[in-house]
């Protein structure tokens, strides 16, 4: 009880660059613990995210979605978002509260649009997205980080997404994207085109280590790469991924490089918010979670997402996110109002 009031009394007055109960942080939290402990609670309160985001183990815990929305959206005193990452195939969430349901890869109704048409395949895929969303809508999850827009590569190549993916052919994967984030839309939850912009086209993990793609340039990415993300403007979220193009920027992952934010914004017209992928990955680098979150937010996101180990004492954690400036948090509060969040 006694380190509880030390952790309060430090949250009130440490001098963070969060203001409390004031601004809006631009990061995506993931939690540690549910029911979320009074501790927990402070800390979240000081930070003041903008939303949370969900993984497998959450799902296992059983967790009271609305309820915990309910709960957090009080701690806070404004909107928030829920996020997850529901794909289908590997990346599946669902299926612990959902053992029933069917929830294929992106590889399967590829291989259905190569096989039937692509009109049978989209429209397939557009009625799994909208159920998908139903059943979030059910749980108050508001945002779902998918569809995968990555092109398969060429031949014989196997890449680390490997049935994540829907085709080799870039026209297929824009379709069969553009289906699953209308079908996402309709069941009332919004999609998150994913990993901006092509990080697929590496045999590397980037939870382990960095991405080198040595051989591609940005007329190369423009011509082939960014065909399936050519309706992002239409979506409120597109995720940046983790790679090293050093033909473009030899010396910044494409997370932390100003030069692909500014692709996405003028190429690309997107307005939306760009959120990193999971910033926890090897492939940002050898520093700290706090100078990954500055660097990739003064390179040009919106949004940075990711997690804490669950036994890192949220004293060390708000020292971390100190590295957010108030010019960070002023930007990103101004582009809410003009988004129209609202409170």
């Amino acid at each position: 009880m006694r380190k509880f009031f030390f952790l309060i009394f430090a949250l009130l007055f440490m001098g963070t660059s969060v203001v409390l109960g004031k601004d809006i942080s631009p990061v995506i939290l993931g939690l540690s613990t549910y029911p979320v402990t009074e501790e927990e609670k402070a800390y979240v309160k000081q930070v003041n995210p903008y939303g949370f985001v969900f993984v497998e183990e959450h799902f296992k815990k059983n967790i009271n979605f609305p309820a915990l929305k309910k709960e957090l959206t009080q701690l806070l005193g404004h909107k928030i978002y829920f996020f997850v990452d529901q794909e289908g195939g590997k990346v599946n969430r669902l299926r612990h509260i959902f053992p029933n349901i069917e929830f294929p890869s992106a590889e399967y109704y590829g291989s259905i649009a190569e096989k039937q048409g692509i009109e049978t395949a989209k429209q397939l895929v557009f009625e799994k997205a909208k159920e998908i969303a139903l059943l979030f809508s059910l749980l108050d999850i508001d945002v779902n980080l998918a569809p995968n827009a990555e092109i398969r590569p060429q031949g014989n190549f196997e890449t680390f997404f490997k049935n994540r993916l829907y085709s080799r052919d870039p026209e297929i994967v824009k379709e069969l994207s553009e289906a699953f984030a209308e079908g996402t839309k309709a069941g009332g939850v919004e999609p998150c085109f994913k990993h901006f912009p092509g990080t697929a086209l590496s045999e590397t993990d980037p939870h382990k280590t960095i991405p080198v793609i040595s051989t591609v340039d940005l007329k190369i990415l423009t011509k082939r790469e960014f065909v399936p993300f050519a309706s992002v403007n239409k979506y409120k979220y597109v995720m940046m991924g983790h790679a090293l193009y050093p033909k473009i920027d030899d010396k910044n992952v494409s997370t932390l490089s100003p030069k692909f934010y500014k692709v996405l914004r003028k190429k690309l017209k997107f307005k939306g918010f760009i959120i990193t992928d999971s910033l926890n990955m090897s492939a940002t680098g050898n520093i700290s979670i706090g100078e990954k979150i500055a660097r990739s937010l003064s390179a040009g996101a919106d949004l940075a997402l990711f997690f804490f180990p669950n036994n890192t004492p949220f004293e060390e954690r708000l020292k971390e996110l100190e590295k957010i400036t108030p010019e960070m948090i002023k930007k990103f509060n101004k582009k809410l109002r003009k988004m129209g969040n609202k409170k």
